[in-house]
């Protein structure tokens, strides 16, 4: 029994010294430490001799260095996010034509993503499908693909946050003056609606490391390289 402790003693102990490494920096400085994390253009190193930890810019290091902190952050970085979003409405127009009433609504999605976690993160790609709800007046409609994007994050703060902007969503808006019917007997108003929004976002090797939709059927839809303008591809998907 004795034994075996010692033993599992022997090999605690040679742990770090393994994980271990000798740094150089770009004045020849020596410096024993071991990475705790890296990202974001930063690595926190915890010193051997004293079990301090610092952040240093990684590349204060010779390049040989510098890649196997790039290395260590590409194998051991985490991702952790909160999404939010808000709507807002870029313009306005109206024109009537007859009895009818037209207006065309352009609007676009402010997505917030916040980095829950302490250090910084950077390199990442947010795609993001936004849906527009089509109501011909006898319902609530399908959600289908207005447009699609996508948007380079270059770095995010420890518990910090970045904004991306969509591409433009065009709503468009019928009204009947009052006495007028639809031949066909839809409501005198004919409105589309905001129809949900996905997205995923890709660490820099392409990696996909979260993903996020106001409703889960929309990511049905939000597959492949997004096409910004008008991408038109059809979901069955409930709206919010």
């Amino acid at each position: 029994m004795k034994t075996h402790i010692l033993a599992s003693l022997c090999l605690l102990a040679v742990v770090p010294a393994l994980s271990a490494h000798e740094f150089t920096d770009l004045q020849g400085r020596k410096l024993d430490a071991e990475i705790v994390a890296a990202s974001g253009g930063q690595v926190m190193l915890k010193r051997t001799a004293d079990g301090r930890t610092f952040n240093v810019a990684a590349n204060s290091f010779i390049p040989a260095d510098q890649k196997i902190i790039s290395d260590w952050a590409d194998a051991n970085t985490k991702y952790s996010f909160d999404v939010t979003y808000t709507k807002k409405k870029l313009n306005q127009t109206r024109t009537k034509r007859g009895a009818v009433t037209l207006e065309e609504e352009t609007w676009i999605y402010k997505i917030n993503i916040r980095n829950r976690l302490p250090t910084a993160i950077g390199d990442l790609r947010v795609d993001y499908w936004c849906f527009r709800r089509e109501d011909s007046g006898k319902g609530k409609g399908a959600a289908r693909i207005e447009t699609s994007g996508s948007s380079k994050v270059e770095s995010v703060v420890g518990s910090g946050a970045a904004t991306v902007d969509t591409t433009e969503i065009i709503l468009h808006k019928e009204e009947l003056a009052g006495g007028f019917y639809w031949a066909n007997g839809d409501s005198a108003i004919k409105s589309d609606g905001m129809g949900g929004l996905a997205i995923r976002i890709f660490d820099k090797n392409g990696r996909e490391v979260y993903k996020w939709a106001t409703k889960d059927d929309l990511f049905a839809a939000a597959v492949g390289k997004p096409q910004a303008n008008g991408s038109r591809s059809q979901s069955n998907a409930s709206p919010k």
